[in-house]
């Protein structure tokens, strides 16, 4: 079983290479089965390998604004705005997509000169923009190659922890995090004791330890990554209140992965008999930005309030 096993991923992996994309894939086990969409992270993106280029983006209520910087045909600088819609979409594994005209300004005023304002030159241009998840997406302009790109990381340590597969960097998460939990109070699946908005969302501090490898999963294989969270009440009392594990997944007797689940160990909604995962595509686990979703359409998201070690939740005393 073992070597079919193996034998599944060598395909597998043969077989992605024939249509590989360009710069970092976010492998996304079972998204299919998400029901909600999260906003993209606000940022720079980039597809880390053509470093030089890049994206800058602000979503503000469903809008986006974004500029991307590159070069022209000459290798000269460019830089060319955009402005458009989150457009919900049907496409598998897309949550929103947007295509917008590019713009480009000239004659505004230099450093230090009174303000002249810019006018918009003859560029003619379009981007098209597909958001896999909060932390992955990919773009193309004009009819050129789609690529894929993620938000830049340049001050937490980063790793590609399941190179086989992917080049996407796993983030060191240790710090302090807010939780938002998104109770589902209507429709399919919905709790009868969860109240309506803004009543079904609470957030929640919680401390994530310094990453760490095992067997998270319990199926004998010791290259899962491994987050441990905490919580607290007040001091000194903490509570442990469960993992995010990323690890290869066995579906349907195929090896596919990796994605990430974080498995809350406190029961859902006060039952200790029910305790939650929440499924997370890769693209879902970023430096600063989290995000899951239950079966039953309950959801999270997580925002990075600082990077820092506290020694109180590790007990290693460094």
């Amino acid at each position: 079983m073992k070597n079919l096993k193996n034998i599944i991923i060598l395909f597998s992996l043969m077989s992605f290479s024939a249509i590989a994309q360009i710069g970092p894939v976010s492998p996304c086990v079972d998204c299919e089965n998400f029901t909600k969409r999260t906003e993209p992270f606000n940022g720079m993106w980039y597809n880390p390998e053509q470093s030089g280029t890049g994206i800058g983006m602000d979503v503000q209520n469903g809008k986006l604004f974004g500029a991307y910087y590159g070069y022209d045909e000459q290798g000269k600088q460019i830089w060319l705005t955009f402005v458009g819609d989150l457009v919900p979409s049907d496409e598998p594994n897309i949550m929103w997509t947007i295509d917008a005209d590019l713009l480009q300004f000239e004659n505004g005023n230099a450093f230090n000169q009174a303000y002249a304002a810019p006018n918009t030159t003859d560029y003619q241009g379009q981007i098209h923009l597909k958001f896999t998840q909060k932390n992955h997406a990919l773009f193309r302009v004009n009819n050129g190659q789609e690529q894929n790109i993620v938000p830049i990381i340049f001050g937490i340590e980063t790793n590609a922890d399941f190179p086989e597969q992917t080049s996407y960097q796993f983030p060191e998460l240790e710090g302090v995090w807010t939780f938002v939990y998104h109770f589902k109070s209507t429709g399919l699946g919905a709790d009868p004791f969860v109240p309506v908005e803004p009543f079904s969302i609470v957030s929640q501090t919680v401390v994530i330890t310094r990453k760490r490898y095992g067997d998270g999963n319990h199926d004998g294989i010791e290259s899962d990554v491994i987050y441990g969270l905490t919580t607290f009440d007040a001091y000194p009392n903490s509570h442990i209140i469960g993992q995010i594990i990323c690890s290869m997944k066995e579906v349907d007797n195929l090896i596919s992965g990796p994605s990430c689940e974080f498995k809350d160990a406190r029961g859902l909604l006060g039952d200790i008999e029910n305790k939650p995962s929440y499924h997370m595509s890769l693209g879902g686990l970023g430096a600063f930005r989290l995000y899951g979703e239950h079966e039953d359409g309950h959801t999270f998201e997580a925002i990075r309030i600082n990077a820092k070690h506290y020694a109180f939740f590790d007990g290693d005393g460094h």
